[in-house]
């Protein structure tokens, strides 16, 4: 699927659908109770980022992304205790969807995420 601004010669149709499936695990994180995000993490764990800048920017993007959410998720489970997870829980969900779907919106608009490793778009 190439899109508006993309050509077809910087990414493979293989690195887009697996960036496209990242960025569906994300967004259906909140939903999945986090199962989506265990499954998303999995796959990305340990795998090597794409070569190509585009691909590679949003690879590590989702990496980072779905990371944070991991361990925002146990802080706010373990702060439950003190009544402050819930609140952790919710920022990290709405954090979640929010980064999600900027991704997403860069993605389909062909343009790489200019520094992916940051926390905040």
């Amino acid at each position: 699927m190439i899109q508006s601004g993309y050509s077809s010669s910087e990414a493979s149709a293989g690195d887009l659908s697996g960036l496209y499936a990242g960025y569906a695990l994300i967004l259906f994180a909140v939903p999945t109770f986090g199962v989506a995000a265990a499954i998303g993490l999995l796959r990305v764990w340990r795998k090597e980022p794409p070569t190509d800048p585009l691909a590679r920017s949003h690879f590590i993007f989702q990496q980072r992304t779905l990371m944070a959410a991991t361990a925002s998720v146990v802080a706010g489970a373990l702060l439950i205790v003190i009544n402050v997870g819930v609140f952790v829980l919710f920022v990290m969900a709405v954090w979640s969807i929010v980064r999600g779907a900027l991704g997403l919106k860069a993605l389909l608009e062909g343009r790489p995420i200019e520094r992916p490793e940051r926390l905040f778009y």
